[in-house]
């Protein structure tokens, strides 16, 4: 079995399908149809008037029923900006949505429009489809009927038979169907297949496409097989536009639709005959209708002004919910603005606390230092204090200097009843190493007694410290505050040395404070200049956008055109070109262009200075019997040359 391919059949319902709710992508020239007539002469009044509304507004219709929804919409603004609150805007507008898969939309515009004063008759085909679509067969079916009694249409009966299909009524389609079918109408041989597959009859359906679609049997086959497995929208969004499952789009959209009114059960309103395919049509049925009592029609009033009271309802509830939407996004941009203040106001209170900490820890820094500077001067000055004590403390003990020859005089010792004292040392002048032999111990006697010997020389003398051991002499008597000295000596170096620890780790405690003072600040610089680099990126980024979206603007600018034809194939156009060329002296000599539309391409010529001018070249080609009509393509939209000869 061909595997079934979702794409390829929506592809083929576009192509052969019977609804011309979008342009026929296979068709290379717009076939000629009373509604592209209508268009026509529309598109006559324009020329003469372009700002007459009701051209404009009609113009528009028609060109959604063709499927051009582009060209569409660009009518209808141009009617909204004449007469902005014309209800029919709103009416013909809906008429597109349709055509878009947009049938909860459209809706809702067609009720918009019929609660302003709108007639609904010339939208009740494409009302009905909308209904279709959102699974109200009933509905769609009762306007299907009620645009039928204007007068046979094909395509609408068509739509009522595919309807009837969708809904699970395969005798009453049949039935509407049959006179078409009679007449070899392969259309509705189409809408035969589907209808046959969707009440379970896949087998049928197969028969039908082998014998009147060939080429198409194998590719619709599981299509076929998987439409009886659908609910009601689901099969029309099937048959209509190949979508089997619905997207968020759709769901989304089906919640913008009015809310429907209840469907109402009324006889067919049309003639219709009940032959089979094969048989001929003998004679044609006539539907008799009786008058609705007064009860009815009362009941009928009173049904409609609840719905028109429910929809008044609904719309003001809508209303209401817009606003309290409105409200709501205003509340939040107000908290989003007062977020963004408070996180400013937080961002300039930490800058200024870190600019406060940072000037403390200056200031601080300072003031240690001060204080270690103070603490090592009174350091220094309790240490020559100290050291001038102990100066001024030890005993004139005179001897020389461990290099310096120093010759010892012996004296005897005077008899006393004590015990004999360390005899006095007698110390000789101190002379360089190389001086001569030392002095005698009498010079030594008197230099050490007399006053008028060299102070400079008893001086030095006096503070030369010589262990007795040196000086071979006994131990002489230990002064009694020695021992005290080295313990206060031991206990000041201690002391230096635990202050000069403390302002070490001061000072390192103070380095670290500095250092990471200085990795702050560098962060945040670094911070500073990343933020910085990344809204200059940003800046430089939107710039180079804008300016490639100035450059396809000025190299694409808004310009006016005609479409004389579109198709499918770009490859086509030149062929199709070389056509209208030969119907219409006009087109000889100029340039064709071309800019895609959805499935399809715009065959175009020009550029012309204004929609005016362009609307006056389409009024020449329609005297070639060429129909045509102007397009205006946006700016930056891509518009190519076709090779023409």
């Amino acid at each position: 079995m061909t595997q079934f391919n979702p794409l390829r059949v929506a592809l083929l319902l576009a192509t052969v399908a019977p609804l011309p709710v979008a342009a026929q992508p296979g068709a290379i020239v717009q076939p000629l149809t009373p509604n592209a007539d209508r268009l026509s002469e529309q598109m006559r009044i324009l020329g003469r008037s372009p700002n007459d509304v009701s051209a404009l507004i009609e113009a528009g219709r028609l060109s959604g029923k063709l499927g051009d929804t582009d060209a569409a919409m660009q009518f209808l603004a141009r009617a909204e900006k004449v007469a902005p609150n014309d209800p029919r805007i709103r009416a013909a507008r809906g008429i597109s949505l349709v055509a878009m898969e947009r049938p909860g939309e459209a809706l809702a515009m067609f009720a918009s429009a019929e609660r302003a004063g709108v007639s609904m008759t010339p939208y009740l085909a494409e009302r009905g489809l909308a209904y279709d679509l959102l699974g109200r067969g009933s509905l769609a079916q009762a306007d299907y009927r009620q645009a039928l009694r204007a007068g046979e249409d094909d395509e609408l009966t068509r739509r009522l038979a595919l309807s009837l299909g969708i809904d699970g009524n395969l005798a009453e389609s049949t039935a509407v169907l049959n006179p078409l079918l009679q007449k070899g109408d392969r259309a509705a041989w189409r809408v035969r297949a589907f209808v046959l597959a969707m009440s379970g009859d896949a087998a049928g359906a197969d028969k039908i496409t082998a014998s009147m679609l060939p080429g198409f049997s194998a590719s619709l086959s599981p299509f076929f097989r998987r439409l009886p497995q659908l609910a009601g929208a689901d099969r029309a969004f099937a048959v209509h536009y190949g979508r089997l499952a619905p997207s968020p789009e759709r769901l989304a959209d089906a919640r913008l639709a009015p809310p429907l009114p209840a469907p109402v059960r009324t006889a067919p309103p049309v003639a219709l005959a009940s032959a089979t395919p094969a048989a001929p049509v003998a004679t044609t049925a006539r539907t008799v209708t009786r008058a609705p009592t007064m009860a009815e029609r009362r009941a009928e009033r009173q049904r409609q002004a609840q719905a028109a009271q429910q929809a008044q309802a609904d719309a003001a509830r809508r209303a209401a919910d817009a606003q309290a939407q409105q409200l709501a996004q205003a509340r939040a941009d107000e908290a989003a603005r007062r977020a963004a203040l408070a996180q400013r106001q937080q961002l300039a209170a930490q800058q200024a606390e870190q600019a406060r900490i940072a000037e403390a820890t200056r200031v601080e820094a300072q003031r240690v230092a001060a204080r270690q500077a103070e603490e090592r001067r009174l350091a220094a000055e309790a240490l020559a204090a100290r050291d001038r004590a102990e100066q001024a403390a030890r005993p004139p003990v005179q001897v020389a200097s461990a290099p310096v020859p120093v010759t010892i005089v012996d004296r005897a010792a005077e008899p006393a009843p004590t015990p004999p004292a360390a005899a006095p040392v007698e110390v000789a002048s101190v002379a360089p190493p190389a001086a001569a032999p030392a002095v005698s111990s009498a010079a030594a006697t008197v230099a050490a007694r007399t006053p008028s010997n060299d102070d400079v020389l008893a001086r030095i003398i006096r503070n030369l410290d010589i262990p007795a051991s040196e000086l071979g002499v006994g131990p002489p008597p230990a002064p009694v505050a020695a021992p005290a000295s080295s313990a206060a000596l031991a206990a000041d170096a201690e002391t230096a040395r635990r202050a000069a620890e403390a302002r070490e780790a001061t000072a390192r405690a103070a380095e670290a404070a500095e250092a990471k003072k200085l990795a702050a600040a560098r962060a945040a610089t670094a911070k500073k200049a990343a933020e910085a680099k990344r809204i200059a990126d940003e800046k430089k980024a939107a710039a180079a956008e804008a300016a490639r979206e100035a450059q396809a603007k000025r190299a694409d600018p808004e310009r006016h055109w005609v479409q004389v034809a579109g198709g499918a194939n770009v490859a086509g156009l030149p062929a199709a070109w070389g056509i209208m060329a030969g119907k219409a002296p006009a087109l000889k000599g100029r340039q064709a262009w071309t800019t895609p539309l959805r499935a399809t391409n715009r065959l175009l010529t020009g550029p012309f200075k204004s929609d005016a001018e362009a609307q006056d070249f389409v009024n020449t080609l329609r005297k070639s019997g060429v129909q045509a009509f102007t397009f205006t393509s946006e700016a930056g939209q891509k518009v190519a040359r076709v090779p023409v000869k």
